[in-house]
């Protein structure tokens, strides 16, 4: 470690751990070391060489990564966040701070806060309220823990832009959950509505109306955004629609709609592992992605004749 600056591990080296390793190695304050379960798969040495290339010291395991760190990342899958938070809770030490900032339900954080708490680190949830990708370490967080305070007032230092809302676990992952409800469900919305719009060829008109009820709104970009960011991350998205359904149903509510949004990520995210070449359509091009699936639909239907 280099001298006046301090360590922060990020276990999960995707494009959160990524980015955030790039920006955080460029305030000087920190090094960073990282380690991400697939450094041991094909792609391990590709990804070591990245974050080497980044400056940041790629770890033969997460608690190789950890050791002296200050401060802990856990940025995984929302299926991986549990198991992140088990192991913590074995080699994380008393002073250490573990910033959990998958997008889980509150029942998930709570549990994965006494997972890490036998080791004596201190537990913070984070709620990530934005896309990560325009903002970096300046994307909004909310945070939830005994020692949320603390932590915010030591990364935002260093550039990131978090607040403190809870002293207790739970609160901040609500906020995020039934958020995304909204916001994941506005997504699916668009997907299914403007997909079926485009095959009977009023989808110009469908925006014309939408125009004329919602004029603050370009209906036209916003098409292209919601339907591009599951094209992107329908797989991610939907794994966390299940997270908020968990987090409506433990409110004693059934979660109708927001598994139906789970459904429809999941499903545009297998018509992308059927065309790959759906990620790279720009935005402003939505009809042709569109097309593309309509096509694909068709001939599935002709071949099952």
């Amino acid at each position: 470690m280099t001298s006046g600056t301090t360590k922060i591990a990020l276990i999960g080296f995707g494009e959160v751990g990524s980015l955030f390793a790039r920006e955080l190695l460029a305030t000087g304050r920190h090094s960073v070391a990282t380690y991400d379960i697939l450094f041991d798969a094909a792609q391990g040495a590709a990804m070591k060489e990245k974050a080497r290339n980044l400056g940041a010291e790629p770890g033969g395991s997460a608690a190789a990564a950890a050791k002296e760190a200050l401060v802990v990342i856990s940025a995984v899958t929302a299926t991986s966040a549990a198991e992140v938070a088990r192991e913590a809770g074995g080699y994380l030490r008393p002073g250490q701070f573990f910033l959990d900032i998958n997008s889980v339900s509150p029942e998930t954080k709570r549990g994965d806060e006494a997972l890490v708490a036998r080791s004596g680190a201190d537990y913070v949830e984070a709620a990530v309220m934005a896309p990560v990708a325009p903002y970096g370490i300046k994307v909004p967080m909310l945070l939830g823990g005994r020692r949320a305070a603390a932590l915010a007032e030591i990364l935002n230092a260093t550039g990131f832009r978090m607040t403190p809302v809870a002293e207790s676990v739970g609160q901040a992952s609500a906020i995020k959950m039934c958020r995304s409800v909204f916001i994941k469900g506005i997504e699916a919305l668009a997907v299914e509505g403007f997909l079926a719009a485009r095959r009977y060829g009023v989808e110009d008109k469908v925006i014309a109306s939408l125009d004329e009820t919602f004029p603050s709104l370009d209906w036209e970009k916003q098409a292209g955004y919601l339907i591009s960011r599951v094209l992107q991350h329908g797989r991610r998205r939907a794994a966390e629609m299940r997270e908020s359904a968990e987090t409506v149903a433990a409110a004693g509510i059934e979660p109708l709609m927001t598994l139906a949004t789970a459904r429809r990520h999941d499903w545009l995210a297998d018509r992308v592992a059927e065309q790959p070449s759906l990620r790279n359509v720009p935005q402003a091009e939505w009809r042709t992605s569109l097309d593309q699936i309509l096509k694909r639909l068709k001939s599935a239907k002709i071949a099952a004749e």
